[in-house]
């Protein structure tokens, strides 16, 4: 899961940021490494708008010339995914802690960006959606 992104210089010896895939999505940085760092936690808080909208995690779109990468974690990436599948199978987060048996509580935190989520509880819940989670090196 990796997003491309526009860094456009700015008058201040800065650059702005946009993202196609959300249009919401601006930062800025003093450099390029600055600016995908920043890049990325704006690309986060745009995912966790959309969790509290209960919109769809749009995918990332390929890279066109002239534009940078930002490389999401995979335990973010995963999230999103969850997020994601729950999403289109309709599954709220109350049925979902039926399913894990569990709390409400918990799902948000499995849901939470900003938690650390074990990787054996990630794959209980795709489980709980007939999905499997697998892993690709690329």
């Amino acid at each position: 899961m990796n997003y491309a992104v526009t860094l456009t210089p700015d008058t201040n010896g800065t650059y702005l940021i946009k993202c196609r895939d959300f249009p919401e999505l601006t930062s800025c940085g003093s450099s390029v490494e600055d600016c995908l760092k920043e890049g990325l936690d704006a690309l986060e808080t745009c995912f966790m708008m959309y969790m509290d909208d209960r919109r769809p995690i749009p995918s990332a779109s390929p890279a066109q010339d002239g534009e940078q990468v930002i490389f999401v974690p995979t335990k973010v990436a995963t999230k999103v995914a969850l997020y994601n599948e729950m999403l289109a199978q309709s599954v709220s987060k109350a049925e979902m802690a039926r399913r894990l048996d569990g709390f409400q509580a918990s799902i948000d935190r499995i849901l939470s960006l900003r938690h650390s989520t074990k990787l054996e509880t990630l794959e209980a819940a795709f489980a709980a959606l007939g999905k499997r989670l697998e892993l690709h090196v690329a």
